[in-house]
């Protein structure tokens, strides 16, 4: 079976090239739509809003406070807040517009216009890998080894308490070199550490905090999340998402620039199924396009390494440097700037409705 398109990952990043995508387009994806969640599905308020999904926000959050082991810092983020959702829904309402094909299954193989299932073997003219951090169609020149160093690692599981607050630790005694979190999700909350060294064993650092709190382990999730873009093309394909690299490294945010990115991947394929550029131009554009922000992960690459690198006590000053009015009315305009959430095009199949462009494939804008 020869397809025009097919995606391979069906999380944020697949569901943001996919939907509403025309075409003769297949989606291969091992898990029903929605389930085998990973993230702790925290992002700005403005994403579920602007996507028409808003049915999906467990819990909306405007300050963020940061604890170390000398201070605690409270950051107001009433103008740009935060929320938590709820993953299952999100996924779901995202493939409301679905137009594709989708196929329950794991690639075993791929080469050229050639991919290989566990449900059979597709033809396809373009491909997109939105795999994850293992980047099944990747094909890198360096193996998973080189590739490890770019990524840090994190697990979180779900508990009963609840708060009003999203709360961050940067503390040695919780866990080295990394951080933990609490994101209130309504009736409980969402509770994880991760790691900016090549780590990958921690589940004790999870308790320990967690009986810090009085609370016990449940089940876990989690799993590797990038810290470097890594290149967004190959020969006839596009990465998106964590196999492109694009979480944001330090913060580890990743939601909002994988459906800023996925939806412009998905603009520029639908110009070259339109027959207005062609494939090598596509893979240009979208190259391109994503290179024009490396500025911003090279300067959070760089503070993380700071934070790895530096005595705590000096990491620690450092932070709250950054906390000061001052250095937060220059830091937070310009972090929130980019993957501009007014920029994105409605998911869901109702919100669609006379948002609609045509034709017309639009880019999402680009930040200042």
């Amino acid at each position: 079976m020869t397809y025009d398109v097919i995606i391979v990952g069906g999380s944020f990043a697949g569901l943001a090239v996919a939907s509403q995508l025309r075409g003769k387009v297949l989606l291969i994806e091992p898990y029903k739509i929605g389930e085998h969640q990973t993230s702790a599905c925290g992002t700005p308020l403005a994403v579920p809003e602007r996507l028409g999904l808003m049915d999906t926000v467990l819990q909306v959050h405007h300050e963020l406070v940061l604890h170390t082991p000398t201070y605690t810092e409270v950051v107001d983020v009433s103008d740009t807040p935060f929320c938590t959702f709820d993953y299952q829904r999100f996924c779901r309402g995202m493939a409301s517009a679905l137009q594709a094909e989708v196929i329950l299954g794991r690639v075993l193989a791929w080469e050229g216009r050639k991919i290989v299932t566990d449900r059979g073997c597709f033809l396809g003219e373009i491909f997109v890998d939105a795999s994850g951090w293992r980047a099944v169609l990747g094909n890198h020149k360096e193996g998973f080894g080189y590739r490890r160093r770019l990524m840090n690692f994190g697990v979180e599981t779900v508990t009963p308490r609840r708060g009003d607050k999203l709360c961050f630790w940067f503390d040695p005694a919780v866990i080295r070199q990394g951080f933990a979190w609490f994101f209130p999700v309504g009736q409980g909350s969402r509770i994880g550490v991760g790691t900016y060294l090549e780590e990958n064993h921690l589940g004790p650092r999870l308790d320990g905090f967690l009986d810090s709190l009085g609370l016990v382990r449940k089940e876990t999730h989690g799993g590797y999340f990038p810290a470097a873009l890594q290149p967004p093309t190959g020969e006839n394909l596009f990465r998106v998402g964590d196999a492109g690299g694009q979480c944001l490294p330090l913060t580890g945010e990743g939601i909002r620039p994988t459906i800023y990115f996925g939806q412009a991947c998905r603009s520029i394929i639908q110009e070259i199924l339109n027959g207005r550029i062609s494939l090598e131009e596509g893979l240009k554009n979208y190259r391109d396009y994503v290179m024009k922000h490396q500025r911003l992960y090279r300067a959070l690459r760089m503070a993380q390494q700071l934070v790895v690198s530096l005595p705590p006590a000096v990491a620690r000053l450092l932070l709250r440097l950054a906390c000061e009015e001052i250095s937060l009315s220059y830091i937070l305009p310009r972090y929130m700037g980019f993957a501009d959430p007014s920029s994105l095009k409605p998911h869901c199949a109702e919100a669609h409705k006379g948002h609609g462009h045509g034709n017309e494939t639009v880019y999402p804008r680009e930040a200042a």
